[in-house]
């Protein structure tokens, strides 16, 4: 219908298309206010690159590599000449020329049994008798004592499930029944159980191949002390590494949470809302602005509050530059009938007669042909510009024909 009239006007064709498309045009800064006073995020960090998770997780293997070398030196009596024959003995290895074959042995002491249907248990030793309490679980003891059951304790990457599902419970399956309900909680059960066992299946092949590659590197740079510590590093950080991109290939099959869906869609009506109310974006705006500056008077770096300023002074200028357009309007054409309406999407353009029967969103085709009627009626000879003033809504053009 819009297109429809401004092919009859032409003159009038860009108002009609500034008109439509203002509903869209500030769909980002609205919904970034919305977001921000919702509490959801509005900033996107970008996903680390590989290399960025090697650098971020090194901190915490060195505390972790700290604690174990130190147990090793408790256990030969803090004697350091102990601890460094101790490694040796554990890893054979005087040549760098033997680099390849380091890394080949560890890779079988740690993983060779991985296929094997019945293995001695893990007794690498655990804080609490944790091992204890586990084996209650039923399954979890005959887990144990697998191939793959000892290679995801020796891997850590049982460890790492078990923290991954407590936190995704907590944080998303839980809340996801709660707010949704059944239906709902068992989609999300499906998508944070995948996630939880493809990051687990990732850390176990980084660290299987992390072992070999490190110990090699190791052993080719100080065989001996450099093996063992080539072998904990690329355990431990092929471990992080795989564990990260299979995560990331799960989170891209199974697409985002139920609730960060059902979030997105009511973040998207309510958007469209406030862009069809200039006065409710305004006020969003006026409150996202001043919840903004309150959050940045306290961290002046928070990106989220950054973000939502901007867009909430962006909207402000434009409704800001909306109103004066209104206000300067010659004085001509503020006499034009208008529909009464309860709310008005746009400011007309300065210079454009306001169209009959336009309530800011759609058209009434009565008026309008009512309007387009008289307009076009032959006029007499006795009728006054005033007149053609109250009864005509395009007198602007027939002005001049009349004087």
């Amino acid at each position: 219908m819009v297109n429809g009239i401004s092919n009859q006007n032409p003159q009038y064709a860009a108002f009609y298309r500034a008109a439509v498309g203002n509903a869209v045009v500030n769909q980002n800064d609205v919904t970034n206010m919305v977001k921000f006073l919702n509490g959801q995020p509005v900033t996107v960090l970008p996903e680390p690159t590989v290399g960025e998770t090697v650098v971020q997780t090194l901190p915490f293997a060195a505390a972790i590599g700290g604690v174990q070398g130190f147990m090793k030196f408790k256990d030969n009596q803090y004697s350091l000449k102990n601890t460094i024959n101790s490694i040796k003995t554990a890893h054979p290895y005087t040549q760098r020329s033997e680099a390849l074959k380091s890394g080949l042995d560890n890779l079988r002491k740690e993983y060779g049994d991985f296929l094997k249907k019945g293995v001695t248990p893990n007794t690498s030793r655990a804080p609490f008798g944790i091992y204890k309490v586990l084996d209650i679980i039923p399954g979890y003891k005959q887990l144990r004592s697998t191939g793959f059951g000892k290679a995801m304790g020796k891997s850590g990457a049982g460890w790492m499930m078990v923290f991954d599902a407590v936190g995704k419970t907590l944080g998303e399956v839980v809340p996801t029944f709660q707010t949704l309900g059944f239906s709902a909680g068992m989609k999300q059960i499906a998508k944070s159980g995948t996630q939880v066992i493809a990051g687990g299946a990732g850390w176990l092949a980084g660290d299987a191949l992390g072992t070999a590659i490190g110990t090699a590197i190791g052993t080719a740079i100080c065989p001996g002390i450099g093996t063992a510590i080539g072998g904990f590093l690329g355990k431990f950080l092929g471990g992080v590494v795989g564990s990260a991109v299979a995560g990331k290939a799960a989170t891209a099959i199974t697409g985002k949470s139920e609730l960060a869906k059902v979030q997105e869609q009511q973040t998207a009506q309510v958007t469209q809302q406030i862009e069809n109310d200039p006065n409710t974006k305004l006020a969003l705006a006026q409150q996202t602005l001043a919840a903004a500056n309150e959050v940045l008077a306290q961290d002046p770096n928070n990106q989220d509050a950054l973000a939502a300023k901007a867009s909430a002074e962006k909207v402000i200028a434009e409704l800001q530059t909306q109103t004066q357009q209104t206000q300067t309007m010659p004085q001509d054409l503020a006499q034009y009938p208008q529909m009464p309406t309860q709310q008005t999407a746009f400011a007309p353009l300065p210079g454009v007669p306001v169209v009959p029967g336009f309530n800011g969103f759609s058209y009434d085709m009565n008026v309008y042909r009512e309007a387009m009627s008289n307009a076009s009626m032959p006029f007499a000879n006795n009728f006054q510009p005033a007149q053609m003033t109250m009864t005509n809504p395009f007198n602007q053009q027939q002005k001049t024909t009349i004087q």
